[in-house]
């Protein structure tokens, strides 16, 4: 990744948890996908550099739109990866409407189903095939990496090799080379094929963060724990650790959105300023985007020895 870098608390490297060197070009558009006749509308975060270190596709969770995970991609722009956040029509803001708090997430409840997750996935296939394609997108050829938070951290497990049943198993888009979930999760555990079958095919680098209070708002029977289940039945890397899981002593589920939507502000209790852990947050996916999708050795290295030291008591990582 080109650019000026200073050194900071990261000693070889700058700090993470600050925002990078480059300038952030944010960009809004939309995709037809003229088989499904949907409408994809999506915000493109650049950075103003001779070309990105990558490209790390976003997508929002229930009630959320491309406003999704702006704290994130802008982030990790600022330190040259380009972020694509997608809006899926149908487990968007737009399902929402006006309603009491109870019968809104009655609503956010029934958009939560394995059709709407398939769809999902779906919308995320179609973006990437227009990678290269579309003026407005970058380039085919850029490394490209998967996030998500909450239905989207589920939507990035699917299309990364979860085997789920009534799903099809498809494999990876092969240039998928790292993935992220804030907030994942695995719903109905004890249901066939098992979580080690499940999770068996996620090769690829993954990260899971989440927090000791990351319940699930009471839309589903997630608990905390269950966020942990991705990481725990992955498997290991081969070639040294590439799975990680990252958990935030306190951290609540819109802690983890990157920027809640104005439907899910209506319904829950959103903190609006940055959680205290914000800055690690930062610095663990960025050094995550450089080790796994810029191949940076050093910042694998940074990641597994250095970065635990910035972490509260509260707070645990782990890594495989």
């Amino acid at each position: 990744m080109d650019g000026p870098l200073s050194c900071g608390p990261t000693g070889g490297l700058p700090d993470l948890g600050a925002a990078g060197p480059w300038r952030v070009l944010a960009r809004l558009g939309d995709v037809h996908d003229t088989r499904r006749a949907r409408t994809l509308p999506f915000k493109l975060y650049l950075p103003d550099a001779p070309r990105p270190g990558g490209l790390i596709v976003f997508s929002h969770g229930l009630g959320g739109t491309r406003e999704g995970g702006a704290r994130w991609l802008a982030h990790w722009a600022s330190h040259g990866f380009a972020g694509l956040a997608v809006q899926h029509p149908g487990s968007d803001a737009g399902v929402l409407g006006k309603g009491s708090p109870l019968g809104l997430r009655r609503t956010l409840k029934a958009a939560m189903n394995p059709d709407e997750l398939a769809r999902r996935a779906d919308d995320i296939r179609f973006v990437i095939g227009r990678l290269g394609h579309d003026p407005r997108l970058p380039d085919a050829d850029i490394p490209l990496g998967l996030a998500g938070h909450s239905f989207g951290a589920v939507t990035v497990q699917l299309l990364a090799g979860e085997r789920r049943a009534g799903h099809p198993p498809t494999p990876p888009d092969p240039r998928l080379r790292a993935v992220l979930a804030l907030s994942p999760s695995a719903r109905q555990p004890d249901a066939p094929p098992g979580l080690n079958q499940r999770f068996a095919h996620l090769r690829q680098p993954f990260m899971g963060i989440t927090g000791s209070r990351d319940d699930g708002m009471g839309l589903s029977d997630i608990s905390a724990a269950n966020r942990e289940l991705p990481y725990r039945h992955a498997p290991a890397g081969l070639a040294g650790p590439d799975k990680y899981l990252l958990v935030f002593g306190g951290g609540n589920h819109l802690d983890f959105a990157g920027q809640a939507s104005q439907a899910e502000a209506g319904m829950f209790a959103v903190r609006r300023e940055p959680a205290v852990f914000h800055a690690s947050l930062l610095a663990a996916g960025t050094a995550f985007w450089q080790a796994h999708l810029g191949l940076d050795a050093e910042a694998h290295r940074w990641l597994i020895t250095d970065f635990p030291g910035r972490l509260r008591p509260t707070d645990r990582f782990e890594f495989k």
